[in-house]
């Protein structure tokens, strides 16, 4: 089975159209008289005159014509004339598959957590400061002392008419006061550094090997 360009899908002519609905077999198995599934029958295609539907395409891309074809209800059949046709130039449904693998390396990045948690916190602590402050304190002493002065009476009338003599003791008191005052900055900041590792993977790949006629090739 092959892919054909020689045909006309039937979904894409709007003037062609199936004589009886029995003929519609898109969305049934194709299988051998054995019972082997080959695929669903996904197309059914038209020959380049449109005269007739000549063949039909499997969900995995392989065409089929449909002179070997056996309809039921449930199914269609490959028939023995598969054989047939297959000799005279038709390529058989029946095929095995050897898939060719090869493993791809997927190389990618994540963000990994080394377990190194850093954390700065800020207390309270309490500091005990002295300081020596010189302080003034006035104190108020009345003595007495002797004097022998002769005074006119102009002197003696003033002196005679009484006097009071007021002064006040002032001392110094210690004011304390307090401000807060920033001197150190603690700063947390992370940097970042780039690095190239290299990796280094095995991968896995298949190969086919061809015997034929004791002539090995690959």
């Amino acid at each position: 089975m092959r892919h054909d360009s020689r045909y006309d899908d039937l979904d894409t002519l709007d003037h062609y159209e199936l004589e009886h609905k029995s003929q519609d077999i898109r969305g049934r198995p194709l299988v051998s008289p054995e019972g082997k599934k080959f695929g669903i029958i996904k197309d059914l295609l038209v020959d380049r005159d449109h005269n007739r539907v000549t063949a039909i395409r499997l969900d995995d891309g392989r065409v089929c014509a449909v002179e070997p074809l056996v309809i039921h209800d449930n199914s269609v059949v490959y028939g023995e004339e598969a054989v047939a046709h297959a000799k005279t130039g038709g390529s058989a449904v029946s095929e095995e598959v050897v898939p060719v693998v090869e493993e791809q390396v997927a190389i990618g990045k994540r963000v990994a957590d080394h377990g190194k948690d850093i954390t700065v916190t800020s207390r309270v602590v309490t500091d005990r400061v002295s300081e020596d402050v010189h302080l003034r304190d006035e104190t108020v002493s009345v003595d007495k002392r002797p004097v022998n002065r002769a005074v006119t009476g102009e002197e003696a009338d003033a002196l005679l008419k009484g006097k009071t003599v007021s002064m006040t003791e002032r001392d110094e008191e210690v004011v304390v006061g307090k401000k807060a005052v920033v001197t150190d900055e603690v700063v947390v900041k992370k940097t970042v550094d780039d690095k190239v590792e290299r990796v280094d993977e095995t991968v896995r790949r298949t190969e086919v090997d061809v015997d034929r006629d004791g002539k090995h090739r690959r």
